[in-house]
């Protein structure tokens, strides 16, 4: 009789956790640590049906701008524009691409038991462009100069923490690819429109 008690309550507690959302960001940053760029429309799809957008519009240095994303999930799917101003040309890139939701899960629950004394208060999503490259970074929000940040012993196995560009931080990398360049601004996009080039787009000059 035990043993069927003991059965019962663990499989009403496994059927508990399966339903619960499992989110694992409030905060979202986009930024760039190749200078000056512009983030249209740039949207990142959680497996919770849910996700956010990071189109924060002319970015620069990392993390960059900050906003409030509400509660995202572990991400499947990132889509978007950006450009990189450049002195003499802009240049134009876009995205759509599969993000593996299951590796990503790996890596965000290891950031997650990675410190010893630092509770996960408001983790971000992190988007950075430079030029063609666009990465996604999933954020506990240490930072060395105000927390203790000591990881505990064997916390990553698979050596998915990396530090942050700055060197200030850690975090894993959930996405790591390159967008589809073009010289001209993608039609549809807010770099076509003519409040951006009112005489029209010149490719050898601005």
């Amino acid at each position: 009789m035990r043993n069927i008690l003991f059965l019962l309550t663990l499989s009403l507690c496994l059927a508990g956790c399966a339903d619960k959302p499992f989110y694992v960001a409030e905060l979202g940053t986009a930024g760039s640590t190749t200078g000056e760029h512009g983030i249209d429309r740039m949207s990142i799809d959680d497996v919770l049906g849910g996700g956010a957008g990071f189109g924060y519009g002319a970015i620069s240095g990392y993390p960059g701008k900050i906003a409030d994303i509400g509660k995202m999930g572990v991400p499947k799917h990132i889509e978007g524009n950006w450009a990189k101003f450049e002195d003499k040309i802009d240049k134009f890139y876009r995205i759509s691409a599969q993000i593996d939701s299951e590796l990503a899960e790996k890596k965000i629950r290891t950031m997650q038991n990675y410190y010893e004394n630092f509770s996960n208060n408001r983790p971000a999503m992190q988007v950075v462009v430079d030029s063609e490259r666009v990465r996604v970074f999933f954020s506990p929000g240490c930072y060395e100069l105000y927390d203790d940040c000591t990881p505990k012993k064997n916390a990553d196995p698979n050596g998915y923490v990396v530090r942050t560009p700055d060197e200030g931080s850690d975090v894993v990398v959930l996405f790591d690819g390159k967008g589809e360049y073009s010289p001209i601004p993608f039609p549809g996009t807010r770099f076509d429109e003519p409040r951006f080039y009112p005489s029209g787009y010149d490719a050898n000059q601005k």
